[in-house]
């Protein structure tokens, strides 16, 4: 990856770097190498961690538009549950998760950092499977 490392999203407590070419991320010394499509959902996360990111910013930032179609929200909603259930495979070990926020989108949360109090005392935040998150 010489070579091709820029500075990565900040994310507080970590040291991020990123190979646009590779679709890879060098997350503190750890190699997460990525489809080129994980890559775009990942480097979107990282840029908004401890923040929600809503299905339809996803989905525009997925399709490289904004999706209009009921059918092919649905469809394009699925995939970004399957999608996001293996980035937080590839990021669990590193103290990062991805949670799914009911009906709204998902957040990516550190171990480092504290759950957003807001999501954590009314009961929104779960994870990426769809269980609640301690």
């Amino acid at each position: 990856m010489a070579g091709g490392l820029l500075p990565g999203p900040h994310v507080e407590g970590y040291s991020i770097q990123r190979d646009e070419g590779q679709h890879a991320f060098l997350i503190d010394h750890n190699l997460v190498t990525c489809t080129p499509t994980e890559y775009r959902l990942l480097e979107l996360l990282l840029e908004q961690a401890d923040r929600c990111v809503p299905y339809a910013q996803l989905s525009a930032h997925l399709q490289g538009e904004p999706v209009a179609d009921t059918t092919h929200l649905t469809q394009t909603r699925t995939r970004i549950i399957h999608l996001m259930s293996d980035l937080r495979a590839k990021i669990w070990a590193l103290g990062l998760d991805i949670a799914a926020v009911m009906n709204t989108g998902y957040i990516l949360l550190s171990s480092r950092t504290h759950v957003p109090a807001a999501l954590r005392d009314h009961g929104h935040l779960r994870d990426a499977e769809g269980e609640e998150a301690e």
